[in-house]
């Protein structure tokens, strides 16, 4: 039999926020919650689809990637890890009569602070302690692992895709330009570049420096955005794909510059001693511009090197 709620006992109740951030009346939230949670997805949807059938690349497979918030909820449940964690701790100091005196200390026990008043052992180890703490640790270790494979995907600004930009009113140029967001169709950075990053950054910047004039501009003219730029087409810049470009080429002009310079130097030089010193600094140099441009392992750049040494070295013998 349907339930009949006339309008006095609607408004008894005060009204409260509906999941979807509705105001609904107090009464009728039970009720009318999935209506208003299927209008909201039906309000939202459009913008879904657009972005889910998209063309570039950047708007169709960008996803926003919420780092402070994943990292709130990591330090919530590191908090409550340490409520227990010093919970167990209190209980196995409580076990201790002096055994801790006649066997290695390894994990420092014997300085470690014991409570005034630690509960008894019954009351501290229990079954909701013991599958309280399962759960805790496995959310606390699953996230930490999807944090982790998080980072190493490839980034990109906001500001970069000027379309989800002006989606966003909300937020300052600044912040667009400080919003990161990932790619799912790329796979994870394994090494971490600095000239690609440097190069990207770069590009980045530029872009914000753009948006930012234009942002100036309509302030002077009054206006919150120019027609002749809402005709136009909007900008999309790769800059993950032109920094791999232009790092390339920057690497391989480097590369070849390290070739060529030492010869045409030798070149010029008669004596074997001048030789060897002017080898002996490329090869220095070139050291130090690995190190400090390339994170590569060491046993990675001690094989760089030496190979560019053997190929000094012959050029010098045969001199």
């Amino acid at each position: 039999m349907a339930t009949t709620i006339s309008t006095e006992e609607a408004y008894s109740t005060p009204p409260k926020i509906s999941s979807c951030g509705v105001s609904v009346p107090g009464n009728q939230q039970h009720l009318d919650e999935p209506s208003l949670r299927d209008l909201s997805r039906s309000n939202v949807f459009p913008k879904v689809w657009s972005h889910s059938t998209e063309d570039k690349n950047l708007t169709l497979y960008g996803f926003r990637r919420f780092k402070t918030t994943h990292l709130v909820n990591l330090r919530f449940l590191e908090e409550e890890i340490s409520g227990l964690d010093h919970r167990i701790y209190q209980a196995g100091l409580s076990l201790d009569n002096g055994t801790l005196d006649r066997k290695p200390d390894r994990l420092g026990l014997r300085c470690s602070h014991r409570d005034a008043n630690i509960p008894a052992l019954q009351d501290s180890i229990t079954d909701s302690l013991v599958l309280n703490l399962r759960h805790l640790l496995k959310d606390y270790d699953d996230a930490l692992a999807s944090f982790n494979k998080l980072m190493a995907m490839e980034t990109f600004s906001l500001i970069d895709d000027e379309g989800k930009s002006r989606e966003r009113n909300d937020l300052h140029p600044y912040e667009k330009y400080k919003t990161r967001l990932v790619r799912a169709d790329l796979g994870t950075r394994a090494t971490h570049d600095p000239i690609r990053r440097g190069i990207q950054k770069a590009l980045q910047r530029f872009q914000y420096s753009r948006t930012l004039h234009e942002v100036d501009t309509d302030k002077e003219q009054g206006t919150i955005s120019h027609p002749s730029r809402e005709a136009k087409k909007l900008s999309y810049q790769n800059t993950a794909l032109l920094a791999e470009v232009l790092s390339r080429i920057l690497a391989s002009l480097m590369a070849g510059a390290f070739m060529v310079l030492p010869l045409i130097m030798v070149s010029y030089q008669t004596r074997q001693r001048d030789h060897l010193i002017t080898i002996s600094l490329w090869i220095i140099g070139f050291s130090v511009s690995v190190s400090a441009t390339l994170r590569a392992s060491n046993l990675t750049t001690i094989g760089v090197v030496a190979a560019y040494s053997a190929v000094l070295s012959v050029f010098v013998s045969k001199g």
